[in-house]
């Protein structure tokens, strides 16, 4: 099954992180490729917390360290939380994707897996899980 670079950038373009998304169909939403990737990025954690969770969104008691977040505290994260803070960032503006020469904002909109090489994150502010 196809595989997908992400790459995280801020407005400015410095680079934030990024993950490579696998098992994905040849045909996918966005909203698909960023559940697969934060799932595989929740499931590496939970496996063993620590202080440092890597990912695309930063939980809320965590700050910015290098390549991930330092956790206040170790705890395990919850994938559909964390997605749905993905989802409030795209509505808010927050956060856009860059596939290929364009533009998306849609979570719905399908990509050809297959023939894109890679999405990259837009990030206006970083994406913070709130607690509920």
């Amino acid at each position: 099954m196809p595989a997908i670079e992400m790459r995280d950038v801020s407005a400015g373009g410095h680079e934030l992180g990024g993950a490579t998304v696998e098992d994905l169909p040849p045909r996918a939403t966005l909203r698909q490729v960023l559940a697969a990737r934060i799932d595989a990025e929740v499931a590496a954690y939970n496996a063993a917390p620590g202080p440092t969770y890597v990912g695309l969104v930063q939980p809320e008691d965590a700050v910015r360290y290098r390549a991930g977040f330092r956790m206040h505290e170790p705890r395990p994260l919850d994938a559909e939380h964390l997605l749905t803070a993905v989802e409030e960032a795209v509505v808010a503006g927050v956060a856009v994707f860059r596939v290929g020469d364009r533009t998306v904002t849609d979570l719905a909109e399908e990509i050809d897996i297959a023939g894109t090489e890679c999405i990259t994150t837009v990030l206006r502010r970083p994406i913070v899980a709130r607690r509920g």
